[in-house]
């Protein structure tokens, strides 16, 4: 089965409309053409350039092919797809007959383009999992992405959804109808954000706890300006943080600042000063719950320095749990 539908997704760095693709087939060499033009990509990527019989000798061995070569035609018109499409330029070097990704180091470093590929990687391995699963230790698959369709054609008809939600908030289960705006990941959760029907207020759910799922009669658009890019401006997490953004400093001990070098806390993240020690990073960001957590979770490895309100602020929630272990 494919499953391809229109989505606006957050993943911390750049905002942008994409069809995802997940992909599960009954044999392994079933292929869809946006499958076959992810493949190319992800090729091209870890290859640096390849020429039309290199990129064909990796298909043919790969596990995912469908029987069929890629000719220079047929290979033309994934190019113009995968630009169309996913915004990937693919340049062709006549001095040394090879081809390759123009764009290389922003489709690396942005989260939604590795997001995308790691989507696409995995869903590749069904067949090999099941022969694997002796060599495989996987966590949780986050629960409520069967209600990722269902919102997602709601999402593009401009209709409303129903649901039933049971908030860790409240005793009862609560009954919404509301119109839904995008839908985001993180931390391995899926949210729905949506917003009022009168439009007064915007909500976050978490997919895992919505059930009864429906889509309404009445048709409803967001409003105009409820974008995920302008709505999350300058938050770090879930939390839809309505306090100022301010230039926030960490300083980390010479291991976990490799941690962050490869995977950044935030899309603001600067290095800012390095010695053999430590090193000291700069964040513009709106403090929150999550960013607490996340600084947190790297224990004695970091320290926030600044600025005063946000470092009494850590520190009030430190002081507090070391209370707890007196």
């Amino acid at each position: 089965m494919v499953f391809e539908g229109k989505i606006n997704l957050l993943l911390g760095q750049k905002l942008s409309d994409f069809h995802i693709i997940f992909v599960s087939t009954e044999n392994e060499t079933a292929m869809t053409k946006n499958g076959k033009c992810l493949w190319i990509v992800d090729t091209l990527l870890q290859a640096s350039e390849l020429s039309l019989r290199e990129l064909n000798d990796r298909w043919e061995r790969s596990s995912l092919y469908d029987g069929k070569s890629l000719h220079e035609r047929t290979f033309a018109r994934y190019k113009e797809h995968i630009a169309a499409e996913y915004n990937i330029d693919i340049g062709y070097s006549p001095a040394i007959n090879k081809y390759f990704i123009e764009n290389r180091e922003e489709v690396r470093s942005n989260a939604l383009y590795r997001y995308l590929l790691s989507a696409y990687r995995i869903a590749g391995l069904n067949t090999q999992a099941l022969h694997h699963k002796d060599r495989l230790m996987l966590e949780p698959v986050p629960t409520g992405t069967e209600h990722l369709s269902t919102l997602l054609q709601a999402i593009d008809e401009g209709h409303t959804v129903k649901f039933e939600y049971r908030s860790y908030y409240a005793d009862d289960v609560q009954k919404w109808e509301l119109i839904p705006c995008f839908l985001r990941i993180f931390e391995g959760r899926w949210y729905l954000v949506a917003e009022y029907m009168d439009r007064t207020k915007v909500k976050t759910f978490a997919l895992e706890r919505i059930s009864e799922l429906s889509i309404g009669e009445r048709q409803l658009a967001p409003s105009p300006n409820l974008t995920p890019d302008e709505y999350y401006q300058g938050c770090f997490g879930i939390i839809h943080e309505e306090r100022k953004p301010c230039l926030i400093r960490l300083r980390t001990d010479k291991q976990q600042r490799c941690y962050l070098r490869a995977q950044p806390l935030h899309e603001s993240q600067e290095e800012t000063e390095t010695v053999d020690d430590y090193s000291i990073f700069s964040y513009y960001l709106r403090p929150s719950f999550d960013f607490y957590q996340k600084v947190l979770w790297m224990r004695e490895k970091v320290e926030l320095l600044g600025p005063d309100e946000v470092r009494k602020e850590l520190a009030s929630i430190i002081h507090s749990m070391a209370a707890a272990y007196k």
